[in-house]
């Protein structure tokens, strides 16, 4: 039901086999790029942290490493936009500058949002 006109953009590290007719399907001439795994791309100064805890220890941990830990911009991936909008509050409460971005927005809210932060 969307324009035929659009722009259509897919990104995967490793596409599957499955995928690459859907692909085709939506981009009539899709460019593909694959980058040489001796080229070790990488993203300078990126840190990641995963621990496993349990869901109760979460959000203490976090705040415990985002007082501990030295960053200017940090990104935090979580299952639901529920708990997108609850980790959200609890970091603002926390006095962490932090903004929400999840599937129940617009795509005119989530760009507002981006923009403030630049």
């Amino acid at each position: 039901m969307t324009p035929h006109d659009k722009q259509v953009m897919m990104f995967s590290a490793t596409p599957s086999k499955e995928i690459r007719p859907v692909c085709k399907k939506f981009m009539p001439d899709p460019m593909e790029i694959y980058v040489d795994d001796e080229a070790k791309l990488t993203l300078h100064g990126l840190v990641q942290h995963y621990i496993k805890l349990s869901e109760l220890k979460k959000n203490r941990k976090l705040n415990d490493l985002l007082n501990a830990l030295d960053f200017n911009q940090v990104v935090i991936f979580v299952k639901s936009v529920n708990r997108a909008a609850e980790l959200n509050k609890l970091l603002v409460e926390c006095n962490f500058p932090s903004i929400c971005i999840h599937s129940g927005m617009s795509q005119e809210e989530r760009l507002l949002l981006l923009f403030f932060l630049a």
